[in-house]
């Protein structure tokens, strides 16, 4: 069901940032494994959570609903844009802002997930999930960190899109050669 796209989006987020991790020595003795990625604010997080990713931002994107459908997929009702919040909460400085350079490294390295690095109801489409650092001005850092309540932390935003949202089945396409052909065959059924 491609409702559960936008949280297979954001299990899809942090399996690739713990596949990176868990590759790297000094990381892997921070994050030791997946569950000390949480999908919660900041703010809600654990003492044994390392990192937070936390989607806090979905946006319609209207220029891609002109994209063409077709007859064997359900038809894209939405595509998202979403926005993620990821935070390192160590609680030590310099680990947070070593967490943060592989992060950022990473998805400068693969910008586009797709395939066997997708997720849940992702896996087994053919979709491509483009990841993009925000560059957030000082406002927008203070706007994210008052809706949370709490204090800044060090911490980057990224775009994840196109995330689709699919109709429940799919659409009948018809295309405008064969309306004009049927209504034809009708009215010439009218006049016999």
């Amino acid at each position: 069901m491609s409702y559960n796209n936008l949280s297979s989006a954001s299990k899809t987020i942090a399996n690739v940032i713990w596949n990176a991790i868990k590759d790297d020595k000094a990381l892997k003795q921070i994050i030791k494994n997946p569950e000390q990625i949480s999908y919660a604010p900041p703010s809600e997080a654990d003492k044994n959570i390392q990192l937070s990713v936390f989607l806090y931002d979905t946006i319609q994107l209207p220029a891609m609903r002109n994209q063409p459908p077709t007859s064997s997929q359900p038809q894209t009702l939405l595509y998202l844009k979403l926005h993620y919040l990821i935070t390192p909460l160590t609680r030590n400085p310099l680990t947070d802002q070593a967490l943060l350079g592989r992060i950022i490294r990473l998805f400068a390295e693969k910008p586009v997930i797709s395939g066997s690095d997708l997720k849940e109801s992702l896996a087994d489409s053919q979709s491509e999930l483009r990841v993009i650092l925000d560059t957030l001005t000082v406002e927008d850092q203070s706007r994210i960190w008052s809706m949370l309540q709490t204090p800044y932390r060090l911490s980057v935003s990224y775009s994840v899109y196109p995330v689709e949202i699919e109709a429940d089945t799919a659409k009948v396409v018809v295309s405008s050669r064969d309306t004009a052909l049927a209504a034809g065959l009708a009215k010439k059924g009218k006049s016999a």
